[in-house]
Order: C-alpha cells, then structure tokens, then sequence
C-alpha cells in the first residue's frame, strides 16, 4: 500500500468491480511488505478509505504468501483458476481495459492473456 504503482492499480480495480467486470471471479488483496513505518498504514484503514470490496489476507512478516506466488514487484496479481491452478502472473500496473479481459477469460475458463506490465516498484 506504500507502493504509488499499487495505490493506482487498487482504485482500478474497485471501478471495474463495481461496473460488474469482475463477475464469476472471486478476488482476494493480500497486505504484504506492510510497516507501520510507511505511510499509509495500516494497509485495513486504505483499504476501507478505497473502498475495497473484496477480502483481505494479510501476509505474515517474513512475506510467506508474498513468496509462494512468486512475487517479484508491486503491484503482483496472481490468477489462480477454479481448481487452484496459478494461471497467471504479472507485475506491474495494468490497464483497466486489461484486467477487464483477464478477468473474463479466467472466469470462462479460458487462456489469459496477459498483456506487457507497466510500472512497478522492486519488491523489498
């Protein structure tokens, strides 16, 4: 949440939520690289002041979820389909347009297709 990339990527994805682009996807935020040090914490109240409507992990201190997907910058999705397969990854902002497409396939089953990513801040 002290990442500007993912501070961009959230409001994104709450839009394309509440216009209904995200049917037939369940999604969950995972709170990691968290410190009361950064602004913005704790990563609870941004959420709530960006009006997540999805489900919040938070990962543990040594980033135990943040590594076992992989993560490698902020912001991170990882796609996993309905039998718990990771499908997808980036990192990197991406465009609403993208995830709206990303979303659909993944909810139909269907390859992802995974555009370039943009910006992004190394993982710590």
């Amino acid at each position: 949440h002290w990442c500007p990339h993912c501070q961009a990527e959230v409001p994104r994805l709450v839009g394309i939520a509440k216009n209904g682009k995200i049917e037939g996807v369940d999604v969950v935020g995972v709170a990691t690289g968290t410190s009361d040090q950064y602004p913005n914490y704790p990563p609870s109240a941004w959420f709530a002041r960006e009006d997540w409507p999805f489900g919040v992990m938070v990962d543990s201190a040594s980033a135990t979820a943040a590594n076992a997907y992989g993560l490698s910058a902020y912001p991170f999705l990882v796609f996993v389909d309905a039998d718990g397969k990771v499908v997808g990854r980036t990192s990197g902002e991406v465009e609403a347009a993208d995830l709206q497409v990303i979303f659909k396939a993944l909810a139909e089953g269907k390859p992802l297709p995974i555009p370039g990513a943009g910006g992004s801040s190394t993982a710590k």
